[in-house]
């Protein structure tokens, strides 16, 4: 590969003394119309637009470093070699500030004179090379600068240089970036690849300006658009790409910003939110407008309470508490592999509990197992939950095939828990399925006492507690425990403890 130097110096030695020190050609260059002054040099520049250029310092008309800083200003991009004598060394290092490449001192040594026009020959074709890269491969070239532009990569200079060359359409007022992915990555591709699915989505949305890919995600960039505005033209064009291949894309809409410079800050905003794809698996346009609305929720539903709806076999209470465990795990972000860990450390320490009160339980280890793997296999969190509350009503379940004693022991849990309620034997029998009469007789027989009477001693037992324990009036803790006449509480805390609330309390 030849390239093409020429020589500016005033001093006709000079350059036929360059021109001839040196096999040019042999070194890669053919020389092109030399500059016999400034003025004519820089004429000549121009017009030849020459690869690498030594011009001297001092000469009539215009010196070197207005030559220099002419050529540069008139978008001239090759290279520079000052040549100087001792005495102007001062001018040399000032040039060198201005994009020259080195300065050789007259008079010039043939060794030095080879070994710069051999390093800057170098560097002509490595960015020939990276040319014809380019020119071969150009939507890979632009889609790499857009990742650099989008990433944050490289001097801003540099950027906007790149971005004049390959014509990348970055005029606006406001820009956004999104995060594509296959919505169900584990399933056939067959049926498509995530660039071909991108494609039918962006097809013809003039707001997308380009993309490029980024581990196993398309990212977009949008100019002109609003996000919210973005968000729903996605949504429908995402139907298309389902009815097409048979699946859609998982996307993030990141925030807008007001210059391509800030397009990082988008497109963080837009790789966040695919980290919350987990929770948010009922959405599959995600955008911050998510996170804003929801309401808050920072409560999530304790082992004890799930413990009283496996043991009572409240099948519709363990539905909604799925709904609360979703409802906190969304409000706090957690992430997907956050979200199983606490779920299978809580059915872990449920199991733990149970198989304390009904050791049958204890006897399905391996059958446990596979249900903590199904838990960790999960890919949403709608089939997370499913599975979770499968597990409780299976367990719930088994206790309840536990014969009459077990069902008894439920029974009497659930008195426990709900002590401070309405409790009538005719509501429980209709929560546990049961022939009221029938569930008396065998509550009797278990326990050895009526169900009144049981469930009497529960209440006394913990107003007992409250009247110790806490500065509630009588009548206030009458009330917690499920008595609504204080007259009736009385009577009934006289009769099983033998004094008053008040004495009792005194004493």
């Amino acid at each position: 590969m030849t390239f093409t130097a020429m020589i500016i110096d005033d001093e006709k030695t000079v350059r036929q003394g360059l021109e001839q020190l040196i096999d040019w050609e042999k070194a890669g260059y053919h020389l092109g119309t030399s500059g016999k002054d400034g003025r004519d040099g820089l004429n000549n520049l121009l017009r030849e637009n020459p690869d690498l250029v030594l011009v001297d310092i001092k000469m009539p008309g215009l010196s070197g470093l207005e030559v220099i800083k002419e050529a540069r200003s008139q978008g001239f991009a090759g290279h520079f070699l000052i040549l100087t004598g001792f005495s102007e060394f001062e001018y040399a290092k000032a040039a060198i500030s201005m994009g020259v490449d080195g300065y050789l001192l007259k008079p010039i040594d043939e060794e030095e004179l080879l070994e710069y026009v051999g390093r800057i020959r170098t560097k002509l074709e490595d960015a020939a090379a990276m040319d014809c890269y380019h020119s071969q491969n150009e939507d890979k070239a632009r889609q790499e600068l857009l990742r650099r532009v989008v990433l944050g990569e490289g001097n801003r200079e540099e950027l906007k240089h790149d971005i004049a060359r390959y014509h990348l359409t970055l005029d606006g007022d406001i820009f956004c970036a999104a995060v594509c992915r296959e919505d169900d990555p584990e399933t056939d591709k067959e049926s498509g690849t995530l660039y071909e699915m991108v494609k039918c989505l962006i097809d013809g949305d003039n707001a997308c300006i380009g993309t490029f890919s980024i581990d196993d995600q398309v990212v977009l960039v949008g100019r002109s658009i609003e996000y919210s505005r973005w968000r729903e033209r996605l949504k429908k064009r995402n139907r298309r790409v389902e009815a097409y291949f048979g699946k859609g894309l998982k996307i993030a809409v990141g925030n807008n910003v007001k210059r391509w410079q800030e397009l990082f800050c988008s497109y963080e905003s837009a790789r966040y939110l695919m980290e919350q794809v987990f929770i948010f698996d009922q959405e599959d346009v995600l955008t911050i407008d998510l996170i804003c609305g929801m309401e808050e929720n920072r409560e999530n539903v304790t082992t004890e309470w799930m413990e009283m709806l496996v043991e009572v076999g409240e099948t519709e209470g363990i539905r909604k508490a799925m709904g609360m465990i979703r409802d906190y795990c969304t409000w706090n972000l957690l992430k997907e592999s956050q979200i199983k860990l606490l779920l299978i450390q809580d059915l872990v320490q449920l199991k733990m509990r149970l198989g304390q009160k009904y050791p049958g339980l204890s006897a399905d280890g391996e059958d446990f197992k596979e249900v903590l793997k199904r838990l960790m296999a999960a890919e949403d969190m709608k089939s997370l939950l499913e599975r979770y509350g499968g597990a409780l009503v299976a367990l719930s379940q088994k206790i309840g095939a536990g014969g009459g004693g077990s069902i008894i022991r439920r029974v009497y849990y659930y008195m426990e828990k709900n002590y401070g309620k309405d409790l009538k034997l005719e509501t429980i029998a209709k929560t546990f399925n049961y022939n009221s009469a029938y569930l008396g007789k065998l509550f009797r027989k278990e326990m050895g006492e009526t169900f009144n009477n049981a469930l009497d001693k529960i209440r006394i037992d913990n107003a007992k507690r409250l009247l110790q324990e806490t500065d509630l009036k009588v009548y206030q803790v009458s009330e917690m425990v499920g008595y609504g006449n204080i007259d009736y509480f009385y009577m009934k805390f006289k009769k099983y403890v033998g004094i008053s609330p008040k004495e009792y309390r005194k004493g």
